[in-house]
């Protein structure tokens, strides 16, 4: 269907009417006709059928509202505020779209108008319409209707808008051009937005701007976090020509410190200007939490000396306080605390060992790296020598904060494991006057154990350091310091050691009264006998020995003995021992020098009691019978006798019966037999053997003395043995072990041409004691010969002394001075 459009002659009213019509395409033909229509009263009726819009259908107001909007109508802009404003949703989005069909500045801010229009639909067909129709040249529309507050709707509306227009770019474009009066000119219209990437805009023209503006920024850039700005700043300090910064720094950042510590310390530290960063700093610094640790740690690289030097100390203080919160155990935050300063240890360990670390930043590691050991000591340990070594005092006054135990348990362990050390401290000692220091030396001097080294330490430390005033240090609270006081003074021989001995010999310390006793003896103190008499008596029983051992030394073994007779009961196990040492040292001496005026009974209770006192005598006696002189065997044999020997002794006495003296010889069959071990009895027949008349009749004897039966078996050969003594042993061992019938073996010897061998015969008389053999007896009593005599005495004795009393007055007249003395020994037993 063609429909009759081109007519447009037709009277306006007439169309009017047929917009009213029930015919749709009537409606349709004269709408058309009225967009079209060139009559000029066609806009003033279609004005005044719109602006009575509430007289009439909604029917006919629609058509009309757009065709008022395609003639451009603007006078119709009343009517379509009014519309918008009702609650029509079909005749709101009609005036919408006329307006947007106008075209026009006024149409197009009462569209912005609806943005903030609650239906949805409506603000998204606003949007299309800008966005659509306007485009870029809706922008200060678009401005103007921004509203203040930042919150409403509206204003999201806008920015949106904005957004999909990228009209923001032609602001920022706009704002960076380098006239500053155009830059001033789109001042306001930046600040009307809040927005993160107006920051690079704000920064280039804060340092040009006018003190209200700067004002203004100032506000602005409060509205964001630090965290949010600092970007910005950052990037702008690296582009360079960042007028105004030290103005915004104080403005902006520095009262904003405790929000953001770590990063404005960071940005502050990457400005260039170093008297600024010199300014600030000592204040930022003060207020540092742990978190800053790393960042300040960065400033001991910085160019200048005095920030370095700041950051240290600021550093060494947050170590400290760090450490103090983490003991307290009311801090929230101690594990936080703890693993922080945990990597505070790790990285300034690391820096420690870093050979390749500038002198400089070195020095200042070293600070902090003292911050830290002073609350853990044992940090110190592996870096102590090289420490010493390189940078002695600053570390000593380092370790001069410690407590002296602490410092002095560090140099004794380090001169313990490296005693050269002990030059180096020498040599840092000297010309020093720190009490502190001598303290410490002082007592490595009284506790070094090794002898040798500590000998050195002293001569060392006397050498270099002669005129030093040591009395304060006799005084000390510490007694080593005081013994090793006491030694330094007297290895100088100062002025008046005598009075200081005798001053320290009453120290309270027991400690020191030893000392003095041991410089006193060193110096040989004329009164020190005395001094070391009296010390006997002191409480301290450790000072008592000392006294004892000194005495020792001096006094001879008479002299000694009963000082020592004092301690033997003694509390004190050392000084118990020391006197028992020392007694059965002299009694053995005096056993040996004595034996053989000792009668048989009191060699062997003296040997008994000496092998308590020293269990280890048998030993030194068994030592003694491989000596090379032929003497001290011999003299070990015959103490042997009257020793009881464990299985290693009798080894020992067993491969002696082949020593090459016959003496020893003897005297070791003699201890066999003394032991009465019937097992010996085969090794004692081998030494009938022996070439030596003596060995073998020591031999008989000691068989004899096992008591065994079968020795007699053995012993009956040697009854005519031609040694006058062989025999007379044999005699004397078969009567021993049975009772047999040995007279007529004796006359036999009596009636022998050798006087010897009746000799022999009187001793085994008097030896078997038989008072049946008187009678054999009596007649050598007038015999010519003095040994007959003598042996005829002797053992009538030993049969009945009183059968001699009779004979008494002749024989003390006797010619023979040793008949005469063993006649007045017999006279008191027959009296």
């Amino acid at each position: 269907m063609i429909w009759p459009f081109g007519n447009s002659n037709r009277d306006p009213e007439i169309l009017f009417k047929e917009l009213e019509s029930a015919d749709a395409k009537v409606r349709e033909a004269a709408f058309h006709e009225l967009i079209d229509h060139e009559d000029e009263k066609t806009d003033q009726m279609v004005l005044a059928a719109l602006e009575s819009f509430n007289e009439s259908s909604r029917d006919l107001i629609l058509p009309l509202i757009d065709i008022a909007g395609k003639r451009q109508i603007e006078e119709a802009m009343p009517v379509f505020r009014a519309l918008l404003k009702g609650s029509d949703s079909q005749l709101r989005e009609s005036a919408l779209q006329a307006l947007s069909a106008l075209g026009t500045q006024e149409s197009l801010d009462a569209m912005i108008s609806c943005l903030g229009d609650s239906d949805p639909g409506i603000r998204q067909k606003v949007q299309a319409a800008i966005t659509g129709e306007f485009g870029k040249e809706a922008l200060g529309a678009l401005i103007r209707a921004l509203p203040e507050e930042r919150n409403s709707p509206l204003y999201f509306e806008i920015v949106g808008i904005l957004e999909d227009l990228d009209l923001f770019t032609d602001i920022k474009a706009n704002f960076a051009h380098p006239d500053l009066k155009i830059k001033d000119f789109y001042f306001d219209t930046l600040i009307k937005f809040a927005r993160l990437d107006f920051i690079p805009l704000y920064l280039d023209f804060y340092g040009k701007a006018s003190q209200a503006r700067k004002d203004k920024m100032l506000e602005i850039f409060g509205e964001y976090s630090i965290q949010e700005l600092l970007p910005y700043f950052n990037e702008k300090l690296v582009r360079g020509g960042f007028d105004g910064l030290t103005d915004l720094c104080d403005r902006l950042l520095l009262p904003q410190f405790g929000k953001a510590r770590s990063e404005i310390l960071a940005f502050i530290a990457s400005i260039a200007d170093t008297r600024y960063r010199y300014r600030v700093m000592p204040e930022l610094l003060k207020q540092i939490d742990p978190y800053c640790f790393d960042i300040v740690l960065e400033l001991v690289r910085d160019g200048a000396s005095e920030i370095r030097s700041l950051a240290v100390s600021a550093l060494a203080q947050l170590i400290k306080k760090t450490f103090e919160r983490m003991q307290d155990k009311s801090e929230p935050n101690r594990i936080a605390l703890a693993s922080l300063y945990d990597s505070w240890e790790k990285t300034i360990l690391s820096m420690m060992r870093d050979k390749q670390l500038p002198d400089d930043q070195r020095k200042l590691t070293r600070r902090l790296f003292y911050a830290l050991a002073n609350n853990r000591h044992a940090l110190v340990r592996p870096f102590i020598r090289e420490l010493f070594q390189k940078n002695f005092h600053e570390t000593y006054l380092f370790l001069k904060e410690w407590p002296f135990d602490e410092q002095f348990n560090l140099f004794e362990w380090l001169i313990s494991n490296d005693p050269s050390f002990g030059s180096l401290l020498l040599t840092a000692l000297q010309g020093n006057v720190d009490d502190n220091l001598w303290r410490i030396v002082l007592k490595l001097l009284a506790v070094i154990s090794d002898k040798e080294d500590r000998e050195l330490f002293k001569r060392n430390l006397v050498t270099r350091n002669r005129n030093i005033s040591i009395e304060k240090f006799l005084k000390d609270s510490d007694v080593n310091v005081r013994v090793a006081a006491i030694e330094f003074a007297s290895e100088c021989k100062i002025n008046g050691l005598t009075e200081l001995l005798k001053n320290s010999s009453k120290d309270p310390a027991p400690e020191v009264r030893i000392g003095a006793l041991n410089c006193m003896s060193l110096q040989h103190f004329p009164q020190f006998k005395n001094y070391a008499v009296e010390a006997l008596a002191d409480p301290d029983e450790n000072v008592s020995l000392n006294a004892l051992q000194h005495l020792k030394v001096i006094l001879t073994a008479n002299q000694l003995a009963p000082l020592l007779v004092r301690f033997i009961n003694s509390n004190n196990e050392k000084m118990r021992e020391f006197a028992l040492e020392h007694i059965a040292k002299l009694s053995k001496e005096r056993f040996k020098a004595n034996f053989n005026n000792l009668k048989p009974e009191t060699r062997k209770l003296a040997a008994k009691v000496i092998q308590k006192l020293d269990q280890g005598f048998s030993d030194q006696i068994v030592q003694d019978l491989s000596s090379l002189d032929p003497q001290t065997r011999l003299q070990a044999a015959l103490l042997l006798e009257n020793i009881q020997l464990d299985d290693k002794g009798k080894d020992a006495l067993m491969a002696a019966m082949k020593d090459p003296s016959k003496l020893v010889r003897a005297a070791v069959v003699k201890t066999l037999g003394v032991m009465g071990d019937p097992q010996l009895i085969k090794q004692l027949i081998g030494f009938f053997n022996d070439p030596d008349p003596r060995v073998r009749a020591n031999t008989i004897e000691a068989i004899s003395s096992l008591g065994d039966r079968q020795a007699i078996q053995v012993l009956l050969p040697f009854l005519d043995d031609s040694n006058n003594r062989i025999r007379a042993n044999a005699i004397v061992g078969i009567r021993k072990i049975g009772n047999f019938n040995l007279i007529p073996v004796l006359q036999k010897m009596l009636a022998h041409k050798d006087k010897n061998m009746k000799a022999s015969a009187l001793w085994a008389m008097g030896e078997i004691g038989d008072a049946n053999f008187l009678n054999y007896i009596f007649p050598y009593l007038n015999d010519r010969d003095e040994l007959l005599r003598f042996n005829a005495v002797k053992a009538i004795s030993r049969i009945n002394p009183q059968m001699l009393s009779q004979y008494i007055p002749a024989l003390r007249k006797d010619t023979s001075a040793k008949i005469r003395k063993l006649v007045t020994e017999l006279s008191f037993k027959v009296l």
